[in-house]
């Protein structure tokens, strides 16, 4: 049994890298920490202006996306911790991330209560939805790539 203790604020998402060896945290502190499960210490951390609200994957692994309430979408280095590449994101802040399964595209939502869809590479804006009423805290984009939740 082991304890990864960092952050020093609520912890907002977990993300797990499918070897099951490492995983990423983010926090409302402004850190997103890479930890090695395998020897429970950090091997990376990410800081930035912001209360992180979600961290995920690329789908090859080599890149993490990030949000909060900077409203800003982070693309980060996973192996050596620096920023790639910021995107104005929205508004408001922004709580949920998802890429689909060949990481052409992402979604994210949040405060504004749209969904907007964003090519991975171009990081251009693709669509955009309306229609919640309350702050989006997550969002998902099925298995066939058809339809986001």
């Amino acid at each position: 049994e082991a304890s990864l203790k960092e952050h020093k604020a609520a912890v907002t998402s977990i993300v797990v890298r499918s070897d099951d060896k490492e995983c990423v945290s983010s926090s409302d502190d402004g850190s997103c920490i890479a930890w090695d499960m395998v020897h429970f210490r950090r091997t990376q951390a990410m800081f930035a202006s912001t209360m992180f609200k979600c961290c995920i994957y690329h789908p090859d692994e080599s890149q993490i996306l990030t949000c909060g309430s900077d409203r800003k979408l982070t693309y980060w280095c996973a192996y050596e911790g620096n920023a790639i590449r910021i995107l104005e994101g929205s508004q408001k802040e922004i709580n949920a991330l998802a890429v689909d399964n060949e990481g052409e595209y992402f979604a994210c939502g949040g405060g504004a209560c749209q969904v907007k869809l964003f090519s991975y590479d171009e990081g251009e804006l693709t669509a955009v939805g309306d229609g919640h009423s309350g702050d989006i805290t997550s969002i998902k984009i099925s298995p066939d790539q058809k339809q986001m939740v």
